[in-house]
């Protein structure tokens, strides 16, 4: 996820916590649904980072070789190589040694 998507994000969240809270205290438990929901959008995103998607390592065993390509990943800024596995036709995106 994007820097600006997170940010967005826990915007979203924020701003359903703090309706479902005015509402329940307007209300009594009249906004219990929307803190619910925010909560999860808020924890979702603020764990993304930790339990997103793994990063693979660089494949060593099998037919697997590099391609030469590199690229910066527009999600988490790294460097990132490709390799590519001639069996199967398998392609990886690997963090690429400095």
């Amino acid at each position: 996820m994007t820097r600006y998507a997170r940010i967005a994000g826990h915007v979203v969240g924020v701003v359903l916590l703090v309706g479902g809270a005015s509402l329940c205290l307007v209300d009594a438990g009249g906004g219990i649904g929307l803190l619910i929901l925010g909560t999860l959008v808020t924890a979702g995103i603020a764990l993304e980072p930790r339990y997103g998607r793994p990063r693979d390592t660089a494949p060593r065993s099998g037919s697997w070789q590099r391609t030469g390509e590199r690229f910066v990943d527009d999600e988490s800024g790294e460097l990132v190589e490709v390799w590519y596995n001639s069996a199967t036709g398998e392609r990886r995106y690997t963090q690429a040694d400095s």
